[in-house]
């Protein structure tokens, strides 16, 4: 069982700066597809308000080294049972648009890239269904 807990800043910071590993902080907000600005805030400790869960979730994805998901949820001050009940929700209710907006732009262009591929294919007879 979880008790109260708050937005911890400092706490935050630093399992956001061992989630980002050895990439740089612009890198490792766009791997996160979140603005670098509000990044380095999150990195300084300078952002007033906790970031959402969803935010949160990106950075769990994108971390490197043992962060996870309930480690930052914890920091931000999100108690493990809504953890648990977000972790559920979203990953109940994923679907192939939700996994490719998950992706780092990076990742979406090379995405579209290839169904951009496919679809000059179908046109031109090439492919089967």
């Amino acid at each position: 069982m979880a008790e109260n807990h708050r937005w911890n800043k400092k706490i935050f910071a630093m399992l956001l700066a061992e989630a980002k590993g050895v990439r740089s902080w612009r890198q490792f907000a766009s791997d996160c597809d979140i603005s670098y600005v509000q990044m380095r805030k999150l990195a300084l400790g300078t952002q007033e308000n906790p970031p959402r869960p969803k935010l949160i979730r990106k950075v769990a994805m994108h971390a490197f080294g043992e962060i996870d998901l309930e480690d930052l949820m914890f920091a931000a001050g999100i108690h493990t049972s809504d953890t648990m009940a977000f972790r559920e929700s979203t990953e109940a209710a994923e679907t192939p648009i939700d996994k490719y907006r998950s992706l780092p732009s990076k990742e979406r262009k090379t995405v579209d890239r290839f169904i951009e591929f496919l679809l000059e294919d179908i046109k031109k007879g090439n492919a089967e269904l």
